[in-house]
């Protein structure tokens, strides 16, 4: 068990440098094609800060564990909504943009609704993957490019100016250089795939080891520790006061985590049945839902007392996964 536990820590580091470094690379690749801030943080930020949840969820599915990848995406995204965004708001009230209100938070509500109910009602199967993927990727691709011609027609942009810009909030300065951006690239994805397997490995040998299925370890334990990223990028983006980078960074990692990582995994590892993954089901699509009413109070922001009603949302849902687990029985 000692031994799972460090093969599982140790993959855990791996992940987070290597996702570092592919935000990092991610980024100034943007800013040094001056592509809009506030897209890259809900795009390349969101999806760079998701890459260890990528790792691991792939690797777990091509080695047939499918119901840890699943498990960990609905983790990753029920940990994003309630303990991101509620330590986020505790520390600052989150201004929520116009744009996210219009349409990154509706999708957000309507993807994950999808999901828990076709996997409370039939499962997760290919073609539910497929298309979670398919919605994705027409959303990324229609974003990209309303940035692009968004960027060539903005008037009285300062090119050296914008360089200068960084939406990441932990890599302030100018951007690197091409070399060194490549590898960043590189030993980025290299430690990605190496801590994704290692990993991947420990906690589906601690799962065994403790008797608990492997989903529930999925959405519990190793969701906390693939979403640390997020969480470090949120509360240094509040701290700086870019309080809309921490809710378009949360929201964007959820639309990552259900339709690139889902769509991805569940193609090469289908589940049948949700089986103790009902809760925590009910809990994504709630909480995605209460995030449409949360996000338009407040003067469009999300309040501490809001906040502190999410954290306490995620609290009581690690709670309900702890009693069925020491209650010796599997989610309803």
């Amino acid at each position: 068990m000692l031994i799972n536990a460090l093969m599982f820590a140790g993959g855990l580091v791996l992940l987070l440098v290597g996702g570092k470094l592919l935000v990092a690379a991610s980024v100034d690749t943007a800013r040094r094609l001056n592509v809009s801030p506030l897209v890259v943080g809900l795009t390349l930020v969101a999806w760079g800060t998701s890459a260890p949840e990528l790792a691991l969820n792939l690797i777990s599915a091509t080695k047939g564990r499918g119901d840890l990848a699943l498990g960990n995406v609905i983790g990753a995204n029920i940990c994003n909504m309630g303990l991101v965004l509620g330590v986020s708001a505790l520390l600052r009230p989150l201004i929520v943009q116009e744009r996210l209100i219009k349409i990154e938070i509706w999708l957000n509500a309507a993807l994950l609704v999808f999901m828990s109910a076709i996997g409370l009602a039939f499962g997760l199967s290919r073609s539910a993957a497929g298309v979670m993927l398919a919605i994705f990727l027409v959303y990324s691709a229609w974003t990209i490019v309303s940035a692009m011609r968004s960027s060539r027609t903005s008037a009285g942009l300062d090119p050296q100016a914008r360089l200068g810009e960084s939406p990441d909030p932990t890599s302030p300065g100018p951007p690197m250089g091409w070399l060194l951006i490549a590898a960043s690239f590189i030993g980025g994805l290299a430690l990605l795939g190496g801590g994704g397997s290692l990993a991947s490995d420990g906690a589906s040998s601690i799962a065994i080891g403790l008797g608990v299925p492997a989903a529930i370890v999925g959405v519990t334990i190793v969701s906390i520790g693939t979403t640390l990223p997020e969480l470090m990028t949120s509360v240094l983006a509040v701290r700086k006061g870019q309080t809309d980078l921490a809710m378009g960074n949360c929201i964007g990692s959820c639309l990552f985590n259900a339709g690139a990582i889902f769509g991805l995994s569940g193609l090469i590892a289908p589940v049948s049945s949700a089986g103790a993954l009902v809760v925590p089901l009910w809990f994504m699509g709630g909480l995605a839902v209460a995030l449409i009413i949360i996000s338009r109070t407040f003067n469009k922001t999300v309040s501490r007392a809001e906040g502190g009603l999410l954290l306490g949302a995620y609290a009581a849902f690690l709670a309900v996964s702890a009693w069925a687990v020491l209650g010796g029985t599997q989610t309803p």
